[in-house]
Parts: structure tokens; sequence; C-alpha cells
């Protein structure tokens, strides 16, 4: 029973199981989208501070477009 691949808390398949399931997909997708449309793996900048501050300044960059896709596809809708 020590197994964690076979034994997992919550159990597979179960309702909690899937949903944490989705959110670890949907933060893959965050993270696979700043790597290769924000270079977030080319960085040329150095410090623990600058590049958490790039970084941040990539993920609101990432959600204003978010929003700006939202907003557009609301508009779409009500014309």
């Amino acid at each position: 029973m020590t197994d964690l691949r076979r034994f997992s808390v919550p159990h597979r398949n179960t309702k909690r199981w899937r949903e944490l399931y989705n959110e670890r997909t949907s933060v893959e997708r965050v993270f696979s989208r700043l790597k290769e449309n924000l270079a977030v793996n080319q960085l040329h900048i150095r410090g623990i501070q600058k590049v958490k501050t790039q970084v941040f300044l990539n993920l609101c960059v990432l959600l204003a477009s978010a929003l700006a896709i939202s907003k557009a596809s609301e508009c779409q809708r009500c014309a």
C-alpha cells in the first residue's frame, strides 16, 4: 500500500481526482504558453528578482490577452 502510483489519494477516477487533474492540465497549458509564446525559457537577465519580475510581467500580458479575446468573443455574440 505504499506505492503511490498504484494507490493515490484521492483515488483515481473519483470526482475529486478529475477536478485536480483538470486543474493540473490547465496549469500545464499556462506554462506551455509562457515558454513558447512569451519566451520564458530564453531569459537573458540575471538575478531572481529580475526573473520574477519578468515572469510576472509575462503573466500580466497573458491575462490581458485572454481578457481581450474573451471580450472580443462576447462582442461577436451580441452583434
